[in-house]
């Protein structure tokens, strides 16, 4: 995150590093018209004023580390770190450069070296939500659910103010079957940041877990109301459509959600699956041929693709797929099996 900026106070952002330099004092203009010009998304302005501050001064942290964050934005992770590293042999004591490196070699792959800055800057500031923020996700990415919810019950507490914090660690306590805790969580959240879109859509998907369908159904429709353009929102409406077994409100949730993104792959799924059920197996077969396109290996997609083939006079090709899957040790593999086994293959 770009540093050194407080968009309710601006006259603030001047006490930090204050100093009778002019060297200094210019550098620190500089710096704090880029990261206000990076908040409102200006990239490409706030670039040039963070270039405009190293002239001034090559030697601050600061603009170092806002200069690495913005060129991480960009794609450009080599030349963000150069400019992290800089930031950090300047003053190894900058909590968020560490956070920001981490997230970079994260981003790189490099995931043993990002968990070691993370767990940097966490200690270096207990108070970083950003750095336990993307310590929890990388928790995540390899599997550690209990770290991820340890790191975002840290991130939580550091700034209750924000429900995206509370919403990733409810999230994280119902994948670990806490259902009842995560909707405390989430009916925590939604209370104190009410126009949080993502709060309200993660509520509405724990409570469709709970099989409290006509509550989730509301949930993910203020959802909708306040992130009209999320068609990931639209796929769980015409989810609890179709526990509810309205399956017109169904296939309605995800053509709206396809007019807004046609690539939505669970929408185009989940579409094309409705399509087969009410014998529509040539527009099915068009959807999966779509999504195969992006997702070769998908194998939900596949198996749905062998049944309309199986429907459509193509029970070779079909069974060949089928015999495919069936080696799979997961539940389309064993789906597959059963098929086959019911058509005596």
């Amino acid at each position: 995150m770009p540093e050194n900026i407080d968009v309710n106070t601006p006259k603030q952002v001047l006490s930090e590093g204050l100093a009778t330099d002019r060297r200094a004092r210019g550098a620190l203009e500089y710096n704090n018209r880029g990261a206000r010009l990076h908040l409102e998304g200006d990239l490409d302005g706030a670039k040039r004023e963070y270039l405009r501050a190293l002239e001034v001064d090559p030697n601050n942290a600061t603009a170092h580390n806002n200069l690495g964050f913005l060129l991480a934005q960009e794609g450009r992770l080599k030349d963000a770190m150069g400019h992290l590293r800089k930031a950090l042999e300047i003053d190894p004591g900058r909590s968020m450069a560490w956070t920001n490196l981490g997230n970079v070699r994260a981003l790189r792959g490099d995931y043993a070296s990002a968990l070691e800055a993370l767990e940097k800057a966490t200690e270096l500031d207990p108070e970083n939500a950003q750095a336990w923020d993307g310590l929890a996700r990388l928790r995540l990415a390899v599997g550690d659910l209990e770290s991820a919810e340890r790191a975002w019950r840290s991130a939580a507490e550091a700034r209750p103010d924000e429900a995206r914090f509370p919403t990733e660690l409810a999230k994280v306590v119902a994948a670990r079957g806490r259902l009842p805790e995560a909707l405390t969580l989430l009916r925590q959240a939604v209370r104190s940041a009410p126009e949080s879109a993502p709060a309200w859509a993660t509520l509405g998907s724990v409570l469709f877990m709970r099989q409290d369908l006509g509550s989730a159904r509301e949930a993910l429709e203020r959802a909708a109301l306040l992130a009209p353009k999320d068609p990931g929102i639209r796929h769980q409406i015409a989810l609890v459509a179709v526990a509810m077994g309205d399956h017109d409100e169904a296939r309605q949730q995800l053509r709206k959600a396809l007019s807004l993104d046609p690539e939505h792959a669970p929408s185009l799924l989940d579409l094309a699956v409705l399509e087969i059920g009410g014998g529509h197996f040539l527009q099915a077969l068009e959807r999966l041929d779509a999504l195969l396109e992006r997702e070769a290996d998908n194998r939900r997609a596949l198996y749905y693709r062998a049944l309309a083939l199986d429907q459509t006079g193509c029970g070779n090709e079909a069974a060949t797929l089928l015999q495919g899957l069936a080696q799979g040790d997961d539940e389309t593999g064993a789906r597959s099996r059963e098929y086959l086994a019911a058509k005596g293959l």
